[in-house]
């Protein structure tokens, strides 16, 4: 089989913002890794033996202290100043301000945000009229996206995910750069942005006990990254993975590099959740995990007195992309309808409008560096890590600058105006201006350029 092959199958298309899982609870309790179940070299740049092995076999490793705590200095103070800290009047001398913070939050969040919507006017309220979307269809643009999970408030501030100083601060720091191509193999693309920092309050003793939620991220990330802000103890929010899952679910997809799942990968997710038991990344401030990108996760079960900030990223080789992950909103009480691989939407008349309106709201995942599909449709190979490299050639600083997805197709993605330093977002955009109506519902993602 060639690496590339066109004239795969093209799969059902699906809704950039899904995760995969399945509805089989969880049947074990985390297990701690702190620094006393590190294999050797976890203290130090490169890689082990045992750390390849443990990567091969359980498809994650730790590295500490691997970015000087010092370099999150800036942004712990700009952590501060953010609205959803003001607003629920926190205090960083009195932990006792840190609890259930979504009490005080306001209903509509819609801070730090350009007045661009559609590229004109403000951005919606769920009562709002829209010309491109049912009323109350999600808008998902919000540069702090704050929900109330099992327990816990949890604050995802992917606004700060494309501020350039915060990318190289984290992302694109020299260490992880380095351990990236060391394990991934190179040429690796040059993160341009990252989720942002997600944190997890502490709650009120009266709330329901955190639980596990566990998924995979159903995209075309090669390897997911954490990175801790701050120290996170045992049952303080830790970023929760289940070893071996990548090695269960990579075999079940019908793509080596794009994820595309079957019934095979349902049963494999449900023995996962009943017979692996997770494991919580505890560590401190500037360690890191690296797992593969098809690792199931969970946020952590949050039994502390502390705010848990972590880095949320991902990474690929610099390979060859298709299209984009794009999603259009339901109209008129229809469903939304989800873009295939191959860059085509079909929509049909049933709906109750016009398949040829062109003003019908389309968005993407704008939190993930890795929004377009990879071009190869290649079945997986018989060893997932045939083209990784995981420490058998030296690292080179083989890393290209890959044009970003939100450049190739012109979209207003970073702040503008008086938007603040940590906010922006990309607005929806019409579906005429990243695609050619073609006749009989179809529309044709347009190609970017570079192809």
């Amino acid at each position: 089989m060639t690496v590339t092959d066109h004239h795969a199958q093209v799969p059902a298309p699906v809704d950039p913002e899904s995760a995969f899982s399945t509805k089989q609870k969880p049947l074990h309790t985390p297990l701690s890794l702190t620094t006393e179940l590190d294999p050797p070299g976890a203290d130090r740049l490169g890689l082990t033996h045992e750390e390849i092995k443990q990567f091969r076999e359980q498809g994650f490793l730790i590295k500490r202290g691997l970015i000087p705590k010092e370099t999150f200095a800036p942004f712990h103070d700009l952590w501060w100043q953010q609205p959803p800290v003001k607003s629920a009047n926190l205090d960083p001398d009195k932990p006792s301000t840190w609890i259930a913070p979504g009490r005080f939050w306001p209903t509509e969040n819609r801070w730090s945000l350009p007045t661009n919507w559609m590229g004109d006017g403000a951005w919606p309220s769920p009562e709002d009229e829209r010309p491109g979307a049912t009323m109350g269809e999600r808008v998902g643009r919000l540069p702090h996206k704050l929900t109330r999970d099992v327990g816990n408030y949890v604050w995802r501030w992917h606004g700060i995910g494309h501020d350039p100083e915060f990318v190289r601060a984290t992302s694109a720091h020299p260490n992880i750069l380095f351990m990236v191509e060391a394990l991934l193999g190179g040429p690796v693309k040059l993160p341009r942005r990252n989720r942002g920092i997600y944190s997890v309050f502490p709650r009120l003793p009266d709330d329901p006990e955190t639980k596990l939620g566990p998924h995979m991220d159903a995209n075309m990330t090669e390897m997911q990254v954490v990175t801790y802000l701050d120290d996170v103890e045992p049952r303080s929010g830790g970023f929760t993975i289940f070893p071996r899952s990548p090695q269960l679910l990579y075999p079940t997809s019908e793509q080596a590099h794009n994820w595309v799942a079957t019934d095979a990968s349902s049963d494999a997710m449900d023995y996962i959740k009943a017979n692996i038991q997770p494991v919580e990344f505890c560590g401190t401030a500037g360690d890191v995990i690296f797992c593969h990108g098809w690792v199931v996760h969970s946020a952590g079960i949050h039994e502390g007195d502390r705010i848990r900030k972590a880095v949320i990223q991902d990474f690929n080789r610099f390979r060859e992309r298709g299209h984009m992950r794009w999603t259009a909103a339901g109209k008129n009480g229809g469903d939304r309808i989800n873009c295939r691989m191959d860059g085509v939407f079909e929509i049909s008349a049933d709906l109750g409008d016009d398949p040829a309106d062109g003003m019908r709201e389309v968005t993407n995942q704008w939190i993930m560096d890795s929004n377009e599909f990879v071009r190869s449709r290649r079945a997986v190979f018989d060893d997932m890590f045939e083209e990784w490299n995981l420490g058998e050639r030296p690292v080179e600083g083989n890393v290209v600058a890959e044009t970003p997805w939100w450049e190739n197709y012109d979209l207003p993605l970073l702040p503008k105006g008086s938007v603040p330093r940590g906010g922006g977002g990309m607005p929806a955009v019409p579906l005429s201006s990243i695609a050619d109506y073609e006749g009989d519902g179809r529309w044709r993602v347009k190609t970017p350029g570079r192809y």
